[in-house]
């Protein structure tokens, strides 16, 4: 039988996938102005020195060097799992995921060690709302049918992994627990990391 699509390129998966995420980004964006007057000023005493010349060129260039390394990444990591027997499924999650998203540690640790704590949480949502949102791109030049039909079902395991630690980062958003595990780690933090260890074993075992 053949599987609904509402046009040539695009499923209807893909489509739930953009209509949420610009939901998303507009409450993201009316709470943030509804918050402005709160941080705008010392943000600006902050970063009086950097001007608005300076962080665009700075942020091109950062950009740039990103996407050139990242357009390799696919090539490697096919290469790699030849070469050691992994599973590409295995690959992909791990090592490929791992190395598009240095960047986004590097400036979760970056924004840690100016207080901006803030923006640290919201680069890491953040990306991976546009990380589901490239899904749904990536189905608009996939031509044989809708992309999500044709990866392993195995993916599915991610996934659910990638929402019970949504939710365990909800919680710790809104009830936010004051004890901490040997004094430095939160319980919520344990959890994710543990979940995410789960995800990537069970992947190992039976990834394609």
């Amino acid at each position: 039988m053949a599987r609904c699509r509402p046009s040539a390129n695009v499923g209807v998966s893909s489509l739930i996938i953009f209509v949420m995420y610009g939901i998303a980004l507009r409450s993201v964006f009316r709470y943030e102005r509804q918050q402005r007057a709160a941080y705008v000023e010392e943000a600006v005493e902050q970063y009086a020195d950097v001007t608005f010349r300076r962080a665009i060129v700075g942020y091109v260039v950062a950009a740039t060097a990103v996407v050139f390394t990242g357009a390799l990444l696919p090539f490697v990591g096919e290469h790699m799992a030849e070469v050691m027997g992994w599973r590409e499924t295995f690959v992909g999650t791990l090592f490929i995921a791992l190395a598009t998203s240095t960047p986004e540690a590097v400036v979760t640790i970056g924004a840690l060690r100016i207080g901006a704590l803030d923006m640290a949480i919201g680069n890491l949502l953040g990306s991976n709302l546009f990380d589901v949102a490239i899904i749904a791109v990536d189905d608009l030049f996939f031509l044989p049918g809708p992309i999500l039909t044709r990866v392993s079902p195995l993916h599915a395991v991610s996934s659910v992994s990638a929402v019970m630690m949504t939710g365990l980062t909800i919680v710790g958003l809104l009830y936010r627990p004051k004890t901490r595990l040997f004094h430095r780690v939160g319980w919520a933090s344990l959890f994710l990391f543990s979940f995410y260890l789960l995800n990537t074993y069970v992947l190992y075992l039976y990834g394609e």
